[in-house]
């Protein structure tokens, strides 16, 4: 089976089928099907609140029933009903690419093809975004379900290879869309976390409803699996480290992990945005019904 195929596995996407995204902010200018209390509106089907009649106001929207009662003119406001962007930007540094064997990226694509089912389910904008050292690569606007034909082709395509700053990469995208929308960012966010933080902070000065999911592997959260000893290279920079596997080497490692998985929690926390830490040994759908479903983006329709 194709890379192409097993996104479009219809056995895996029927998981999704009554599900859908959980989208408290991120209101779009569109009409479309989520409601958005509190933001009472000139159309609609809900009836949300009651202002007086001024010159130009749509007549057909006056209470008639106020009028007999109160003698007073009032016009219906309606629960805005709006489309909302989803945003899906993928890392496609080398850094996902490794430890080989866990298969980080691949499970990003995954989930990224899953997050955009569920927004293509619901009636809302979809846009998928592969962040490469070379630029970011953006699908068109997809709408619907049959859309997820095209996510999958732009998807199934994806590598991951070369360095990116994905503090600046997050902070470009930011400057290109000033609408605000929901913006999902996967990744393994190996990096140093005040390199990251401009990036989320530029994308929540934009209003967007922002949501950092880290996928990390076995091997990074017990490198004892793979060797004992070595020269280690950094895929991105080309910086060689050795490494001998000692306890105290091993207890500073489980250290500094766990400080930078804290220091991530601390950046979304500050940024108002969410943060979920998943393993690639899990399948993407269990990730979508169990992690995510906790976490509140994802909900049973």
């Amino acid at each position: 089976m194709s890379r192409l195929e097993e996104l479009l596995d219809l056995d895996v996407l029927r998981h999704y089928d009554r599900l859908a995204l959980h989208v408290r902010r991120g209101m779009g200018d569109r009409p479309g099907d989520r409601r958005f209390p509190g933001h009472p509106h000139t159309s609609g089907t809900e009836v949300e609140s009651y202002v007086s009649y001024t010159p130009g106001d749509d007549v057909r929207h006056l209470d008639w029933n106020a009028l007999g009662r109160l003698d007073t003119l009032l016009v219906r406001r309606f629960t805005a009903e709006r489309e909302v962007p989803i945003h899906l930007l993928i890392d496609c540094s080398a850094s996902m690419s490794l430890p080989a064997r866990d298969g980080k990226y691949a499970r990003a694509i995954e989930l990224a093809m899953a997050l955009g089912y569920l927004g293509l389910s619901s009636n809302d904008a979809v846009r998928a975004v592969l962040l490469t050292a070379q630029g970011p690569r953006a699908s068109r606007v997809l709408r619907q379900r049959p859309g997820a034909v095209a996510l999958a082709q732009l998807l199934g395509e994806a590598t991951a290879e070369g360095a990116l700053d994905l503090g600046s990469a997050l902070a470009e995208y930011a400057s290109s869309r000033s609408a605000p929308g929901v913006i999902i960012v996967l990744s393994d966010f190996m990096a140093e976390v005040p390199a990251i933080e401009p990036g989320v902070a530029a994308l929540r000065s934009r209003n967007h409803d922002v949501h950092l999911i880290q996928i990390v592997g076995q091997g990074e959260l017990d490198p004892t699996r793979d060797f004992a000893s070595g020269v280690l290279r950094d895929v991105e920079s080309g910086a060689t480290h050795a490494v001998q596997l000692t306890p105290a080497s091993l207890a500073s490692y489980a250290s500094l992990l766990e400080e930078h998985f804290a220091a991530l929690t601390r950046l979304a926390t500050a940024t108002g945005a969410s943060y979920l830490r998943v393993t690639s040994d899990v399948a993407a759908a269990d990730i979508v019904t169990g992690d995510l479903a906790r976490l509140g983006l994802v909900r049973r329709r």
